[in-house]
């Protein structure tokens, strides 16, 4: 149902089946990063893919507030547990999506129709290599206006003013997962460095194009990654 999550495709490969919902929460920080794919089983689902034709830029965001419904879930490398024979990660998330768009139409007038999908932690992951820790994923829309209180009965995250690396996506739903594989896999462990570019803590942030809400076999994204302030030196 889901295949057009991107930050699910790609993330929750590693996710154990533990899953609740916690409506009317506000999320303020302080934020950790998300998980990456860990172990073989789940790298092997993936590939490696021509990211270059694709536009890059350092950009700032400031202070964003974004509602919409936040799962909270508990991250495992182990193959077994990602496994578990229950409901999917994908349908358990599918089903807050569907409240979501079932919300906007009559909130319509409060957002300015930006769908986003958002990964966060909220602590520090575990000193267990075997363990990510729990993380939160949330799809929601950008508030366009100051609202006092959080939308019953929707969740909100309020992303705090930060640095980000921006890619810029055009293409199939579908290869967002391979897309997200080859950030993490190369971008940031061989040619990031390079750059003087380093991951910082801080949500995940996928903001789609207007009028996009996720669904679409064709999509176009930007891709926010917080990243640590940059030096730059003098000649």
């Amino acid at each position: 149902m889901l295949r057009s999550v991107g930050l699910l495709t790609f993330i929750f490969i590693v996710a154990a089946c533990k899953i609740s919902y916690a409506d009317n929460n506000v999320y303020s920080g302080p934020f950790f990063m998300c998980p990456d794919a860990h172990g073989e089983e789940q790298k092997n689902l993936f590939k490696i893919i021509d990211i270059s034709r694709f536009p890059m830029r350092i950009d700032s965001l400031g202070q964003l507030r974004v509602d919409g419904f936040a799962a909270s879930l508990a991250a495992s490398r182990s193959a077994e547990i990602a496994a578990a024979p229950e409901p999917t990660v994908d349908e358990k998330i599918g089903q807050e999506v569907q409240k979501l768009q079932q919300m906007a139409a009559p909130l319509g007038q409060n957002f300015d129709q930006r769908y986003v999908e958002i990964c966060f932690a909220t602590q520090a992951p575990p000193a267990d290599q075997n363990i990510d820790g729990p993380f939160h994923y949330m799809p929601g829309y950008i508030i366009q206006t100051a609202i006092t209180g959080v939308l019953q009965p929707m969740d909100s995250v309020i992303i705090p003013e930060q640095l980000y690396h921006v890619l810029s996506y055009e293409g199939p739903t579908s290869e967002i997962g391979n897309l997200r594989f080859t950030l993490t896999e190369q971008f940031w462990q061989k040619t990031a460095p390079y750059l003087g570019l380093e991951r910082a803590n801080g949500p995940n942030i996928q903001i789609f194009a207007p009028g996009l809400k996720g669904t679409e076999e064709l999509t176009k994204l930007e891709l926010w990654t917080p990243i640590k302030p940059i030096k730059i030196w003098p000649r």
